[in-house]
């Protein structure tokens, strides 16, 4: 995990104006700190958007302006994803365990889906709460609820709750490695990979999301990937639904 992930440092007090909530939520476990002549990155706000400075450039997310959030002529219910998540059975309800920059998440509310996402990187998750902040000022239907936090932990408190409680179906998405011998990958995603660092806790959390859920939990991995395996408990993919490059392995409960 990045060493960054022990401080956020702010350098304006319209991030405190804008996002109070979000940081008093943050201040319960993480350092907040003001800017500093020795910090190597930071959060600042640039026409009126949230944006992390960091040393390998910058990146601020708009989830109804970016070329990333906007999916045109999708299939509806008949995209993999859609199919993958029940879409056709009648789930409505998704809750997002590795919401990363919510290009999944985004793309699910598109299809009809509700979704609730949680994202445990500090510097990540207020990025994404002023893109919702924007979002929701300009669409006041926007329905992605993000949540800060360590999904293990969320997953942990859902499976105290009684089956109608939970979420119908989990997401995750863990972090695809990097591939050897090519090209280093688009910067703003060298920049998430080095705030938030590696998954290497996926297998755990894929545990804790099968004893999460209420009907079963979808994993996205590289098409020629192995499966992912909880550390303990025995489950089998139901079923794979593969696409070109990635495919969305689907383990029921029921």
């Amino acid at each position: 995990m990045s060493l960054m992930m022990k401080l956020v440092v702010l350098s304006s007090p319209e991030i405190k104006k804008h996002l109070a909530t979000e940081l008093a939520q943050i201040q319960k476990k993480i350092e907040i700190a003001e800017k500093s002549d020795s910090a190597s990155c930071w959060l600042e706000m640039r026409e009126e958007k949230l944006t992390l400075v960091h040393p390998l450039g910058e990146l601020s997310l708009d989830f109804l302006k970016d070329a990333r959030y906007q999916r045109r002529g999708h299939r509806g219910k008949n995209e993999l994803i859609a199919k993958a998540l029940g879409s056709q059975r009648g789930v409505k309800s998704i809750f997002d365990g590795t919401l990363g920059l919510a290009e999944d998440a985004i793309f699910l509310t598109q299809l009809g889906f509700q979704v609730t996402g949680c994202e445990r990187s500090p510097w990540i998750y207020l990025l994404l709460k002023d893109a919702e902040r924007r979002a929701r000022a300009e669409n006041p239907e926007f329905s992605l609820q993000i949540q800060f936090g360590s999904a293990q932990e969320i997953f942990a408190v859902m499976q105290r709750a009684s089956p109608d409680e939970r979420p119908a179906v989990i997401f995750i998405d863990p972090m695809f490695p990097e591939k050897k011998k090519t090209a280093l990958p688009r910067k703003e995603m060298q920049i998430f990979r080095d705030v938030v660092g590696e998954d290497e806790d996926a297998s755990m959390l894929f545990e804790y999301a099968l004893k999460a859920t209420r009907e079963g939990v979808v994993v996205k991995r590289p098409l020629k990937a192995p499966a992912l395996q909880p550390t303990s408990t025995k489950v089998n993919v139901a079923h794979s639904f593969e696409g070109k490059t990635v495919r969305y392995d689907l383990y029921s409960v029921k």
